[in-house]
């Protein structure tokens, strides 16, 4: 299901990053499928290491709060793993969201408390309708 790789060896795939031009919608799902969803291991606190990453699929994730220990209740300061689950979740795998977010006791706590924004972000067609979605709940 996962596996590390070098940066320069995630070409062509979907790269979530912050500083993404575009946000990751459900529309991505066959990108993901087909080509791979990279993930930069550390926190996506908007720091330096991301902002020079970049490509024709990168994407960011709309707002969530975090559930990890370190950063709770914290818009948009999640985890790797966080940002992992929110990438898979908006796209329809859920399934692996939750597998994913299992593996850490505070995990599925991330699920309950951005079910709703989740849910929603999960039904978004355009770019214009995840930001309103964002607006509704941050």
């Amino acid at each position: 299901m996962a596996s590390i790789t070098r940066l320069g060896s995630a070409r062509g795939m979907v790269i979530l990053t912050p500083y993404a031009g575009r946000i990751l919608l459900p529309s991505d799902s066959n990108l993901v499928r087909n080509r791979g969803l990279c993930l930069i291991e550390g926190s996506w606190k908007r720091n330096d290491r991301f902002e020079n990453i970049t490509g024709h699929y990168a994407r960011s994730l709309p707002k969530l709060l975090a559930a990890n220990p370190v950063n709770y209740g914290k818009v948009q300061i999640l985890s790797s793993v966080e940002a992992l689950a929110a990438a898979l979740y908006i796209t329809g795998y859920r399934k692996q969201a939750e597998s994913v977010l299992s593996k850490f006791n505070w995990g599925l706590t991330f699920l309950q408390l951005n079910h709703e924004p989740l849910e929603l972000y999960s039904k978004a067609i355009t770019e214009q309708d995840m930001k309103r979605m964002e607006n509704e709940f941050f």
